[in-house]
């Protein structure tokens, strides 16, 4: 097969690859993270206005 004439587009696809692959590792987590965020609306005195309440939580996995 004589691969030795490709090793430096084998060494970039699997460079590419490796990174995609970290990549979709990371979106993973982060979706399972923001799954267990919830937002909520709150009235506001007598204001016919709303409050959202859940930005401690979001704030927290923003932080990190």
């Amino acid at each position: 097969m004589n691969l030795i004439k490709f090793t430096e587009q084998i060494e970039t696809v699997g460079d590419r690859a490796g990174k995609e692959y970290n990549i979709e590792k990371s979106l993973e987590k982060m979706k399972l993270e923001w799954e267990s965020v919830f937002f909520s609306l709150k009235p506001f005195k007598k204001s016919g206005t709303y409050t959202v309440l859940g930005f401690d939580d979001a704030g927290a996995i923003l932080d990190e």
